[in-house]
């Protein structure tokens, strides 16, 4: 697993979590994968949690959707399992959405993600 910061990230201190291989669905994961996955967790929202002051936050897994389902066009979903990587969210809520991103669709975001990324990863696991 790999924990980064994205590089445009619309929230302070937003986590992505993602296998260092492709993937294309969490449901599908095996036990070795689903460790090294706890893992990773602990330890992100440990740091979370020491270094930002226990804030909520949102949690959100991204995967494909129930491929076995018959879409409404013909081969709509044919290469998702190459098209699609299957990641995780981790957004602290440090700040509020308002009316410049409710009327844009454009973030503000204080703290440039690589100062978030380096405060966290500085942080004793």
């Amino acid at each position: 697993m790999i924990a980064l910061a994205p590089f445009a990230s619309r929230f302070p201190f937003e986590v992505f979590i993602a296998p260092r291989r492709h993937h294309h669905s969490f449901a599908e994961i095996d036990d070795a994968m689903i460790g090294h996955l706890a893992r990773m967790l602990k330890d992100v929202l440990s740091r979370i949690k020491r270094g930002l002051d226990d804030p909520a936050f949102n949690f959100l897994i991204h995967t494909i959707p129930n491929i076995k389902a018959t879409p409404k066009r013909t081969a709509y979903w044919d290469t998702i399992e190459v098209d699609f990587h299957w990641h995780i969210e981790i957004m602290p809520r440090l700040s509020s959405v308002a009316g410049f991103e409710w009327g844009t669709g454009f973030y503000i975001n204080p703290p440039p993600p690589e100062e978030a990324a380096r405060y966290l990863r500085d942080l004793a696991p």
